[in-house]
């Protein structure tokens, strides 16, 4: 049996998605996801203006480094546990699905759920964003805000049908786009670079710091600065996860989803820091770069400038912005699909009303089609406020990176205080672990602070930063959801629902692998030590998991069920 497998069923899960995923897969769909091509031309305006170069590159190095050490815990979280839904479903196992806990794995559920389908939103805006720009160059039209609505339902629509494919055809898809990001990346950086008619010289790139504009937002330090910047880079790293994810459609999924993790971080860092690199370099006028005809959208504007300067037409540049504009819609695909599945694994667990509906498997396609369209609904609603504003739209989507981190935050705080609770997979990291994940734990706080920091000072109705009362409406309504006196989550959520019986791990062996079970089984027995027990869920619930795990009460729920070891009691 294939060692996923054996896990997702030792977990107490039936198979039901079809396994063909390899670790080229698993990458691609995270690596596709996190979209550096995108992050970067959609934010470089971010680091720009707060900081410039300086800010731009060494935020994204520093936020590359960071995010691996956050890889790392979560690849480490997710050898053990590779199963879709990931955060929610690590914060039950680590409190060993403690009642006390379940709140807490609730709102990490829906944190995540929220997060990822403000991805879903925010990458099929930048897909309409950004053909608005396009078109906007070439003829002088600028999109009403219908028109911009438009093109956001259109691509949320296309985004739905190619989401709806087989895990085959998910499967190549998401290879294909990795491929494409790759390719199209590298080409990027190979020919703006020859095309331009001047580059911008080293100390510009890598040492220019636009400390003025600190005075100009009132700002009290360099540093402050800075931190608004590193947003920029931080959007690159939302969705690393997503292996997790798809973990029951990959082979050997406990070894092949950490490798994906850990390699679309490293790939995104190094492609994301070429990409960024080349941007600068090839600025033709940073004065005036907000100024253009791209209306402040830098990248388009960089790309016109090297066309407009070399031959004399920008025409060029707006037919190679295509590049992004695929990888953008792409990452728009990748991020529903990757919601669709987190929304079906919760829906499975019972975590989201009519999760009967949302849990469904697809028998033909043999995947969660109701939920990869309830997520392209729900984008749809999202965006309404684009026929209104589109900074408002923006505050509702800044919540992604807030509450996507805090969803990844939650479980490695689990790992660090429930530590003994934890049994480590293939991808492990031993005695550096603790270390690692408190680390990790700080980073992320620090990162969520750069997030919802006041973008300018005094902070006015005009200038004030939504995300921190976005995040805080969200939490909100996801407390209230849970507390409601007869509706609420408390009354029907009580943490996982198996779909089979479930196999406990056992504890390391005391004696010989020779010796008599039974004989082993009675010791055990004697010492009031943890059985390896079979538990069938219609006979224990939930909430008494717990107990099952310690003395005679494991004996007790082991005679009940009729299992000893490995063998049935006659």
């Amino acid at each position: 049996m294939d060692s996923g497998q054996a896990r997702l069923e030792a977990l107490g899960y039936k198979q039901e998605l079809k396994r063909s995923w390899g670790t080229m897969a698993s990458f691609s769909c995270s690596f596709a996801l996190m979209s550096c091509i995108m992050c970067i031309t959609g934010g470089i305006n971010t680091a720009y203006l707060n900081g410039g170069p300086v800010s731009a590159i060494y935020g994204w190095i520093l936020v590359s480094v960071a995010n691996m050490m956050v890889g790392l815990s979560l690849a480490e979280i997710a050898s053990s546990y590779p199963i879709a839904g990931g955060p929610y479903f690590w914060v039950l196992e680590m409190t060993l699905n403690d009642g006390r806990y379940t709140m807490l794995a609730w709102v990490t559920g829906w944190l995540n759920v929220v997060g990822q389908f403000a991805c879903t939103s925010g990458s099929g805006y930048l897909t309409a964003k950004h053909m608005a720009v396009m078109w906007q160059m070439g003829n002088g039209h600028v999109l009403t805000p219908f028109e911009l609505f438009l093109s956001y339902a259109i691509t949320l629509v296309i985004s739905g049908m190619v989401a709806s494919m087989t895990t085959v055809g998910v499967r190549i898809y998401a290879v294909f786009s990795a491929y494409f990001m790759i390719i199209g990346g590298a080409f990027l950086i190979v020919i703006l670079p020859m095309l331009a008619p001047t580059l911008q010289s080293p100390s510009f790139v890598f040492g220019e710091f636009f400390s003025y504009q600190a005075a100009d937002l009132g700002i009290p330090s360099v540093t402050y600065l800075f931190m608004l910047g590193t947003p920029a880079a931080l959007f690159s790293y939302i969705g690393f996860e997503a292996p997790a994810q798809f973990a029951e459609e990959t082979k050997s999924a406990d070894r092949t989803v950490p490798k994906g993790i850990m390699w679309s971080i490293v790939v995104t860092a190094v492609l994301g820091f070429g990409y960024l690199v080349v941007l600068l370099f090839c600025i033709q006028d940073p004065d005036n770069i907000l100024n253009g005809n791209a209306q402040g959208y830098i990248v388009a504007q960089i790309f016109y400038d090297v066309f407009k300067g070399r031959f004399g037409t920008g025409v060029g540049g707006i037919i190679l912005l295509g590049i992004p504009l695929l990888v953008i819609f792409n990452t728009a695909v990748m991020s529903m699909l990757t919601n669709a599945r987190m929304l079906w694994a919760f829906s499975r667990d019972g975590g989201v009303p009519l999760f009967r509906v949302w849990g469904a498997i697809n028998e033909h396609l043999h995947t969660p089609l109701n939920a990869t369209w309830a997520m392209t609904a729900l984008a749809f609603l999202l965006g309404l406020p684009i026929l209104f504003s589109t900074t408002a739209f923006l505050a509702i989507g800044s919540i992604m990176c807030v509450a996507l981190y805090f969803s990844y935050c939650v479980p490695i705080l689990m790992r660090i205080l429930f530590a003994k609770n934890f049994q480590p997979g293939p991808f492990n990291m031993a005695r550096f672990q603790p270390y690692l994940n408190i680390l990790t734990f700080v980073w992320i706080i620090f990162s969520t602070v750069c997030v919802i920091l006041p973008s300018q000072l005094p902070v006015t109705t005009d200038n004030l930063n939504w995300t921190p009362i976005t995040v805080g409406i969200a939490l909100a309504v996801i407390f209230a959801a849970w507390y409601l006196p007869v509706w609420g989550a408390r009354n029907w959520y009580s943490g996982t629902r198996r779909t089979k019986r479930r196999v406990a791990p056992p504890p390391p062996p005391e004696r010989d692998e020779s010796e008599d079970l039974d004989s082993a089984g009675s010791s055990r027995m004697r010492n009031e030590k943890v059985l390896p027990v079979i538990i069938e869920e219609s006979h224990l619930s939930v909430s008494s998991l717990g107990s099952v795990r310690s003395g005679r009460a494991a004996a007790a729920a082991a005679a009940a069920a009729g299992v000893v070891g490995s063998r049935r009691v006659p």
